[in-house]
């Protein structure tokens, strides 16, 4: 049975993964992966059983490439009051998250308050995590949303390793957000260029402690994890944190599952491309097929 997906997108996006040496004007590439019927991975995949089309004219397929990627979590805690009194919760809701993300998973933990500051740098080793959760501490100070953000996806963006980058923010609306436009859009190529992930929980400030900052967040927040793919959530009590992040930490773990065992599909792009084409992908094997421009699947 020949089973066909097909994708609305910008071609710029699909070529933004072009690789060194690959011409942008003459190669595309795009990601698919193909789930059998009895719902494990196709792992022998050949080029010869994949077709591409632009605009509904066939292409060639060059290269026919496995992809097994690592996720690589970037976790960003805001330590203010809002996320602290009690801070138990926050507490819980981490090491639940830890908990649920595979075992060999490289992950950070920042705290963002005052200014953002790593309390466990890049490790494969969960405990580390774990007993950093115990040096988190409250702070009074507000905690750097945007700047917290812009930080991490710069980390990111000079991480050379081919992983799929995820950042989580455990935030606030409590502060003011000085957000510059160069560095907003500066974020948002990032997001694009690497395939980012952004989960955000914003946490409302207790009545009369709030600023005008917190219109800033929840913007930012929706705008950022919509185009990425990722989770907005805000919340009111530090309770739910308790619950909430081991939620955030079983989607997390589900995608990375999802980004395992995919292909990355070089085609000849037709004489005449079109560089807003509608970029179609068929495979002649029974099962369930997924196509991506950048191969993550939030």
């Amino acid at each position: 049975m020949r089973r066909r997906v097909c994708l609305m997108a910008m071609v710029i996006l699909a070529l933004s993964v072009v690789g060194p040496g690959l011409s942008a004007q003459k190669q595309g590439q795009v990601f698919v992966s193909l789930i059998a019927p009895n719902g494990t991975p196709v792992t022998d995949l050949q080029a010869s059983e994949v077709g591409i089309t632009e605009d509904g004219v066939d292409c060639k397929v060059l290269k026919l490439e496995p992809v097994n990627w690592p996720i690589k979590l970037h976790l960003l805690v805001d330590n203010g009051k809002p996320n602290t009194e009690p801070i138990n919760s926050l507490r819980d809701g981490l090491k639940g998250l830890f908990e649920q993300i595979p075992s060999g998973t490289e992950m950070s933990m920042y705290v963002t308050a005052g200014s953002p500051r790593p309390i466990v740098r890049p490790t494969t080793d969960r405990q580390k995590l774990l007993d950093g959760i115990a040096l988190i501490a409250p702070d009074g100070g507000t905690g750097m949303f945007f700047d917290a953000l812009f930080e991490a996806a710069t980390r990111i963006d000079k991480d050379k390793d081919p992983n799929f980058p995820v950042i989580l923010m455990v935030g606030s609306d409590l502060g003011r957000v000085n957000a510059r436009d160069r560095d907003y859009q500066k974020l948002q190529e990032i997001i694009l260029k690497r395939a980012v992930t952004i989960h955000i929980i914003v946490m409302a400030a207790h009545a009369g402690v709030g600023s005008s900052g917190g219109g800033a967040q929840t913007e930012i927040g929706l705008n950022v994890t919509k185009m990425s793919g990722g989770r907005y959530e805000n919340i009111a009590t530090t309770t739910r944190l308790a619950t909430l992040l081991p939620e955030f930490g079983k989607r997390i773990a589900d995608s990375a599952a999802k980004q395992q065992h995919q292909y990355r599909v070089t085609y000849e792009r037709p004489a005449k491309g079109n560089d807003q084409a509608r970029i179609g992908a068929s495979v002649r094997r029974d099962g369930s097929f997924s196509l991506s421009l950048d191969g993550h699947q939030p």
